[in-house]
């Protein structure tokens, strides 16, 4: 077994990057768990106490000086050589122990520049950090990174049963892209996230068809994109039950109407808004206000009447703040309704189409064709309604500034590899810290 090198320097004040570590006042280094039987000489010499014999005939080998190995910013390590006396076979110390001790304080810098890539600090960023623990080029980390990023292995999502799948249209240098992404439900991670040059239909059902199995029983979340019931019959048959975001669809509704909205189209948004969610209080306040309102237009005075709605609007608006903020307190979500209370809404609705805005009619057709397919989640236990999870994955993954930043298509390929790696819990997993990988190499920093 190996002894402890032990090494004491006197302290530098004032400097106190890692690489000066060398000046605390002792620090012990065990080589137990690299070899057996080496020694350190009063030289540094790193060598077996008792020569080895000639691997070709056997005999004692004599010693016949050393190698030195160096790293920059981290030491260097003189190697005992032999030389067999009979056969004159040379032969070096095994520095397996110096390559393990390096590749260890590499994983952990890795490891260092994942975290700071995934919060998309600039490679120029990372490096000017790094000058303050152990300077490193914005190249040489770039390298390191892309290499680090590409060799990680995610392990695959078992059992999937509910899915969420999106599309982010993207570009690398001017060129379009699609990711296409499918997340597990029960997870939150992805079972596939990958890069395309189109998104048409033979393209998305060989990226379903890679990652999901046909043949099994599948609950999949989509937005309201027209072309997808098409390909998932074909793809899964009677297998698949296709839940469209409702998400999506209050986003249509509220698109249907315009900016400056008056009292009546805003109390007619929150009508159909209402079908799944409970807004019976936005529309009760409405109600009470769309009755003044029509009193005001008889009257015929404009400017009065768009006074009186300017300081209604603004009203309405704090409203529904204050009605969110008290959700949030309550750590609430809006209140979703039961399938019957939707459907008895939505059958009200229909009785009225004739009397609606066309705009609104077109909408309660769509709604009406879709309803299979908006109210899936009624009837599978503990299935979602929206396509959030997969929404929320796009927004911590790649942020909306950070889409047109990639050069390449391989940066923007291990961007999003970051963020499996963190929903997969391996980003920032490292067994030593930077301090810990770097202490080992205290017996083998130059003095001064």
């Amino acid at each position: 077994m190996y002894g402890i090198v032990t090494v004491k320097q006197p302290a530098k004040i004032g400097d106190y990057t890692v690489s000066n570590l060398r000046h605390m006042n002792s620090f012990g280094f065990n080589f137990g768990e690299f070899s057996n039987d080496l020694e350190s000489t009063a030289d540094g010499i790193f060598r077996r106490a008792v020569p080895p014999l000639c691997p070709e005939c056997g005999v004692l080998m004599n010693r016949n000086g050393y190698n030195t190995y160096s790293k920059k910013y981290l030491g260097s390590i003189k190697m005992g050589r032999y030389l067999c006396p009979c056969c004159g076979k040379p032969l070096e110390e095994d520095r397996s122990f110096w390559e393990a001790l390096k590749n260890s304080f590499f994983g952990v810098m890795n490891v260092f520049y994942q975290q700071l890539r995934f919060y998309n600090v600039a490679y120029q960023g990372i490096s000017d950090v790094m000058k303050l623990v152990f300077p490193r080029g914005k190249t040489t980390i770039y390298n390191e990174f892309m290499e680090s990023v590409e060799k990680t292995y995610i392990p695959p999502v078992e059992d999937v049963l509910i899915v969420h799948y999106d599309e982010q249209h993207l570009k690398i240098g001017g060129t379009q892209k699609f990711r296409l992404t499918l997340l597990d439900d029960a997870t939150g991670r992805p079972i596939a996230d990958e890069l395309y040059d189109n998104k048409d239909s033979e393209t998305i059902k060989a990226f379903l068809g890679e990652y999901l199995n046909p043949d099994s029983c599948i609950f999949i979340v989509t937005d309201l994109a027209p072309g997808y019931p098409g390909i998932f019959d074909e793809l899964f048959g009677d297998n698949v039950v296709h839940q469209l975001c409702l998400l999506h669809l209050n986003k249509l509704i509220a698109g249907d109407f315009p900016r400056n909205a008056t009292i009546r189209q805003e109390l007619m948004k929150y009508r159909l808004l209402n079908i799944f969610y409970n807004r019976d209080a936005e529309i009760k306040m409405l109600e009470e206000m769309a009755a003044e309102e029509k009193r005001l237009i008889e009257q015929n005075d404009q400017k009065n009447y768009e006074a009186w709605l300017k300081e209604k609007i603004a009203d309405f608006r704090i409203f529904l703040h204050d009605q969110e903020l008290s959700r949030r307190r309550k750590e609430k979500n809006l209140e979703q309704r039961p399938y019957q209370e939707a459907l008895e809404i939505f059958t009200a609705l229909m009785a009225e189409i004739e009397s609606f805005e066309e705009s609104v009619q077109k909408r309660l057709k769509m709604i009406e064709k879709n309803w299979k397919g908006l109210t899936a989640f009624y009837f599978v236990e503990g299935a979602p309604a929206t396509n959030n999870l997969v929404e929320n994955y796009y927004g911590t993954s790649l942020k909306m500034h950070h889409k047109k930043q990639f050069r390449t298509e391989n940066g923007l390929k291990n961007q999003i590899k970051l963020s499996s790696m963190k929903r997969a819990g391996i980003l920032g997993k490292c067994k030593d810290t930077i301090l810990s990988a770097f202490s080992r190499f205290i017996p083998f920093l130059s003095p001064g």
